[in-house]
């Protein structure tokens, strides 16, 4: 018995200590989804020294209430334009409220420790999308 229980308290252990309490959760279904949103991706590059996917772009409001601060902006990152395989993704917070028509900037970057990010620099960013965390 005792093999048993030292086996059960290793994958224990070794499930607390592997993930990668950096990376954000995306796509959760307990994140309150702002409709309405219109979003322009404007710009992606590999940032090569730093090991990062970089997307930024612009939000409109399209709404007639207000979105409140703070919020989300979050994005999926794929592989390539066909958006067959995803990277991950990443949200940034918005520390601005926006109202009917009005619009902000948005940056999001994304690294992995699991990925080499390095080798997808044609990658595409979708599945965006504004969120009350």
């Amino acid at each position: 018995m005792k093999p048993y229980l030292f086996f059960l308290t290793f994958i224990v252990i070794f499930y607390f200590t592997a993930c990668n309490e950096n990376d954000a959760v995306v796509g959760s279904n307990s994140d309150r989804q702002i409709s309405s949103l219109s979003f322009i991706v404007d710009t992606t590059y590999l940032d090569g020294s730093s090991k990062r996917l970089v997307a930024k772009g612009i939000v409109q409001n399209n709404t007639n209430s207000t979105v409140s601060s703070p919020w989300y902006v979050e994005a999926q990152f794929f592989t390539d334009t066909a958006q067959k395989t995803k990277l991950g993704g990443n949200n940034t917070q918005i520390g601005v409220p926006l109202s009917k028509g009005q619009s902000t900037f948005w940056t999001i970057e994304f690294y992995s420790s699991n990925v080499d990010v390095t080798k997808y620099p044609n990658f595409s960013v979708g599945e965006l999308r504004g969120i009350y965390k």
